[in-house]
């Protein structure tokens, strides 16, 4: 493990250690790694190109599922992460907003049960009643650091947006010469160095990367330009498509998705080089996030927990097809400091400084999505599937299998108490609480079997979907149903709706009941 950075030291001198209680360190420990806007097939382990050894390890070492699904959005999937129930349930219908009291996240429990608990990069809904307010999340969060605003990473380089840092509470000032994934890696690794062996942890980190805006550190830039200007998006797609195939992870049968209407082929592209650099910064922001994976394994290591510590990692929606920045407005500053941010999806401007305000766009989370169809927002396959990778080398075999076992978002929540012994009350101080959504994938990560969801549904900006066993009702926003068999479909391209309309009856009042009654199903 590299030495202490700059930023760890400060940390330390800043904040105390965890304090302990008499519970023992036999119950495991809990590392939930949150990517944000990372697509299906990004990762090595999923097919993609782009470098990340340590989390190729994870998956080598632990077990990769093949169909597990988020909410589309980051308030949605986290609030659905937090407390294992729908959004819907807990009044989270779109990007923003509060939780309500019908329910208790995995901090509330498991700092309740004994766990020595840390929160650091997006604080979003850490807790239920008090999210926004940093002075009172350490009622149940040991230590925390980040932003509690829902707005995506601000600048990657320095606390110059109108995203406000907290630490344990106390506005906290970004040092100079920070990379918020940095940032996040630095406060976790004193964290583990710092709690005591005789009380298990429960560390969330919840990441910016590769969310946009494309920042990136030159560095890590340089090992995709070549890359990317060689290969181009159609090629891309095409190589991740027969890796996903090769690595057991979709079925031989599955077609690739079209290319989406919005890109023209790779050789009629405009300016090569310049959207060769954007995936390239795309690229380097999940390629520094592995770096953050063995950086924190390296500490796990250092202190001994590494083989009683689950270590769960995901993304919060597929990749984004964002054409440009919300800001792209002339003479915007965006920076509370004043500094003019070039702000547009164009080759005037270049991707990677904290000066730039540049999206990838539709073609390049294209790419990221592969082999799906559509992207973060929708509930067709790109927009709710993620990469998701369990590794507890106490439990789980090293056998880099895959499952198809069928995961919601809400399951981890379940599977997190699940393996703390923690149960899941009715009751949480003055809230009564609704039943657990989520089903633990415990008896799964044990080699064994589980008995499943009968149906799962989504609600995202104007999207539908309902899934029961192998088929999945879908419908774009203000669009039609549409009927798939992912047995044998599952990138969504043959629709059976009007083959089987008693079937499509059928499953809509199922979604129908769900989104009314805002009850588990």
């Amino acid at each position: 493990m590299r030495h202490l950075s700059p930023l760890i030291c400060l940390l330390a001198m800043l904040c105390g250690g965890t304090r302990a209680d008499e519970n023992t360190a036999t119950r495991p420990n809990i590392l939930l790694i949150l990517a944000d806007d990372m697509g299906f097939s990004d990762l090595g382990c999923y097919g993609g190109e782009i470098r990340t050894p340590n989390l190729d390890r994870l998956a080598a070492e632990g077990l990769r599922f093949s169909q597990c699904y988020n909410c589309a959005l980051c308030g949605p999937s986290r609030a659905a992460l937090m407390t294992g129930l729908h959004p819907h349930q807990v009044g989270i219908f779109n990007w923003t907003g509060l939780l309500g009291n019908r329910c208790v996240t995995l901090f509330e429990l498991l700092h309740g049960a004994g766990y020595a608990t840390c929160a650091v990069g997006r604080l979003d809904m850490v807790t239920a009643d008090v999210w926004h307010d940093p002075a009172k999340i350490a009622r149940h969060v040991d230590r925390f650091l980040g932003s509690t605003g829902h707005s995506g990473p601000g600048n990657y380089f320095a606390d110059v947006h109108n995203t406000a840092f907290y630490l344990d509470g106390k506005p906290f000032s970004l040092p100079a010469g920070t990379y918020k994934t940095d940032l996040i890696t630095d406060f976790a690794v004193q964290f583990i160095a710092e709690t005591k062996k005789d009380r298990p942890f429960f560390l969330y980190m919840s990441h910016y990367a590769p969310h946009w805006p494309l920042h990136a550190k030159p560095e890590d830039m340089a090992k995709y330009r070549k890359l990317y200007r060689e290969l181009g998006w159609d090629e891309a797609r095409a190589r991740r498509h027969q890796r996903l195939i090769e690595l057991g992870l979709i079925d031989a049968k599955c077609r690739l998705s079209p290319r989406d209407p919005r890109v023209p082929a790779w050789q009629d592209a405009d300016h090569k080089d310049w959207e060769a650099e954007r995936m390239a910064a795309f690229a380097a922001q999940v390629d520094s996030l592995d770096q953050s994976v063995g950086r924190v394994l390296d500490a796990l290591r250092q202190t001994g927990a590494d083989r009683n510590t689950l270590v769960l990692f995901l993304s919060d929606n597929g990749a984004a097809d964002t054409a440009v920045g919300p800001l792209d407005k002339p003479g915007q500053t965006w920076r509370v400091d004043g500094t003019l941010t070039k702000v547009g999806n164009k080759p005037s401007i270049q991707p990677g400084p904290a000066d730039t305000f540049v999206t990838a766009g539709p073609p390049w989370s294209n790419v990221s999505n592969t082999p799906f169809r559509r992207h973060k927002q929708s509930n067709h396959e790109g927009g709710i599937a993620t990469p998701l990778i369990a590794w507890w080398p106490r439990t789980i075999r090293p056998t880099g299998g895959v499952t198809p076992e069928l995961v919601h978002i809400t399951d981890l929540t379940a599977t997190c108490l699940d393996v703390a012994g923690v149960e899941y009350p009715s009751q949480f101080e003055t809230r009564t609480v609704q039943p657990l959504a989520g089903k633990s994938l415990l008896p799964v990560l044990k080699g064994g079997s589980r008995e499943g969801h009968p149906s799962l549904c989504w609600a995202t900006s104007g999207s539908r979907a309902v899934r029961i066993g192998s088929w999945k009702l879908v419908s774009a926003k203000n669009g039609p149903w549409e009927l798939y068999d992912l047995t044998t479909d599952r990138t969504e391209l043959n629709d059976l709706a009007k083959q089987h309309p008693q079937r499509v009856q059928a499953m809509a009042k199922v979604f129908e009941e769900w989104r009314g009654g805002g009850e588990a199903k």
